[in-house]
């Protein structure tokens, strides 16, 4: 077969390139520290290496949702908590008032109540990151508008939010509600259930406690609230109880749900960091090695290439 000079100083040129583009890949895999940056670097492994990725930022989004949604509990969890406050003290009041107290004791008690109630809508109405958080999804509006008479005193509530909650995303099919409302079947104020009202409950024991006490009325009109406080309110505030620590054994499994689904989404991030490191990290003692044994191989063919192109046909003349 007849190989002309031209061939020859092609494949040398071609040769050449190669070893040069292989040289120049080892060393910036030892610079960067990374096999694979490219998909034509290693098609399979980058895909593995995406998906890999894709998983990671899906765990790490399930994160971000657990941090949300337990900074929310808690915040849910301490207002609740203050109200519960608000109610054993109500119930302490609508236990002291009774026969033995005089009209000015009973007053203040109704006094103390009202500013209980303006309390409870205050908390009711409770704002966490521009967020109302007993609104349901309706979370820009206030979970109540009272109603005042004409001595500013609140006589009713309307409630403005709504009884939904949207769910929230903690770990693949497994999701927990992001809202509480004021009312409805698990509401926190007000709920269908289980019958507990605890701004109406309040509102009737300030008004049977100023009834109480009011001296224009007769004593068995006096006595006839306080029987109504003992028979029947002081019964709706023990619901309004039973609900608050029911909210509460609720918000506590949710945060301890969250915690769980927390530290095995930790363990899920933790395992995916090695395995992207196996897949695009170099081996640098390998491809120290390798670099030099191309760069051994490039200068041979320096060589080879220099003496060979200077033969020419007057050099096999005699």
């Amino acid at each position: 077969m007849r190989v002309s000079s031209n061939n020859f100083s092609y494949d040398l040129k071609l040769q050449m390139r190669k070893l040069a583009e292989h040289q120049l890949r080892l060393q910036q895999q030892i610079t960067t520290g990374q096999r694979v940056t490219t998909a034509s670097d290693d098609p399979k492994a980058m895909r593995r290496v995406l998906d890999l990725r894709t998983e990671r930022s899906m765990l790490t989004q399930y994160q971000d949702n657990i941090n949300t949604l337990r900074e929310n509990a808690n915040v849910v969890y301490s207002t609740t908590n203050s109200l519960k406050r608000l109610s054993d003290r109500a119930s302490e009041l609508a236990a002291l008032a009774d026969g033995t107290k005089g009209h000015t004791a009973i007053s203040a008690y109704a006094k103390e109540v009202d500013q209980l109630l303006e309390e409870a809508v205050r908390l009711s109405n409770t704002q966490h990151r521009d967020v109302y958080i007993f609104s349901g999804t309706n979370a820009k509006t206030a979970a109540y508008n009272p109603t005042r008479d004409a001595d500013g005193q609140i006589t009713g509530v309307t409630f403005t939010g709504n009884a939904n909650s949207i769910q929230v995303d903690i770990a693949p099919s497994a999701a927990v509600n992001a809202n509480y409302s004021a009312e409805g079947a698990g509401g926190v104020l007000k709920n269908t259930q289980n019958g507990s009202d605890f701004i109406t409950n309040l509102i009737a024991l300030r008004d049977n406690l100023t009834t109480a006490a009011d001296t224009s009325l007769t004593k068995d009109q006096n006595n006839a609230a306080l029987d109504t406080i003992k028979t029947t309110v002081s019964a709706n505030l023990d619901k309004d109880e039973v609900n608050f620590i029911d909210h509460f054994s609720s918000i506590g499994a949710t945060l301890s749900r969250l915690d769980t689904s927390e530290a095995i989404t930790k363990q899920q991030v933790e395992a995916i960091e090695p395995l992207v490191s196996n897949e695009v990290d170099v081996d640098l003692a390998d491809s120290l090695v390798r670099l030099n044994e191309i760069q051994n191989a490039y200068t041979a063919a320096l060589q080879a290439g220099g003496t060979l192109l200077k033969t020419s046909l007057l050099d096999y003349i005699r």
